[in-house]
């Protein structure tokens, strides 16, 4: 039978926490309360489980996350959802910095602010914000997918070589790396659906596109 638990974080510590989690799978409900601050949380969890999170994440947490569904009640430190392979994770906050760097696959859903080199080097994740994002988004992007609801900050795009972004807002500075490009319908219903998906009401028009240049 699915197993619903809660964890207090003031009790565990996070290696603790990580290695128990490995235990649970599809159908299972774990809540994870009092985060405050620490890093590594959920890192490498592969699990097929509901995560709900509440509080503040340090570092890495997040790290070659997989299959599972996690959201979170708080705000993030760098590096969150670092390689990440699968699965959907949603932050109900703000994102620090190089959110999904490296990422090959799953969802990244922000329904804040994001901070700088979002996406780095990202290799086939996919990555929407609802609000702005820093410098040096998209930065060394091989593949994927960002979308962006508010602003980007400078060097848009710097060293990008494929993938999509999406921006409604304006950007600061853009790349050489990048240009834009007609927004199709195609684009639209991609764009949609995956505002959708992020649970983030918004429609998939009043976007810009942008690809590489090369």
């Amino acid at each position: 039978m699915p197993t619903s638990l809660t964890i207090d974080m003031k009790r565990v510590s996070v290696p603790e926490l990580n290695a128990r989690l490995s235990e649970f799978g599809e159908g299972d409900e774990i809540s994870i309360d009092s985060c405050s601050g620490q890093d590594f949380v959920l890192n490498g969890n592969q699990s097929s489980a509901k995560f709900s999170l509440r509080g503040d994440v340090g570092d890495f947490s997040f790290l070659a996350f997989g299959q599972g569904d996690a959201t979170l009640f708080g705000n993030t430190g760098n590096f969150l959802a670092h390689s990440i392979q699968s699965g959907m994770i949603t932050i109900k906050g703000n994102l620090s910095d190089a959110g999904a760097a490296l990422g090959t696959a799953g969802l990244l859903s922000i329904h804040g602010n994001a901070g700088h080199r979002l996406g780095l080097a990202l290799q086939g994740a996919e990555i929407v914000v609802r609000g702005n994002v820093g410098d040096l988004a998209a930065m060394a992007m091989r593949s994927g997918t960002i979308i962006i609801g508010g602003n980007a900050g400078k060097e848009f795009g710097k060293g990008f070589h494929g993938g999509t972004i999406y921006i409604r807002g304006e950007v600061e500075s853009v790349s050489p790396e990048v240009e834009e490009v007609r927004l199709r319908e195609p684009d639209k219903l991609k764009i949609g659906l995956l505002l959708l998906k992020a649970g983030i009401k918004s429609a998939g028009r009043d976007f810009r596109v942008f690809r590489s240049a090369n």
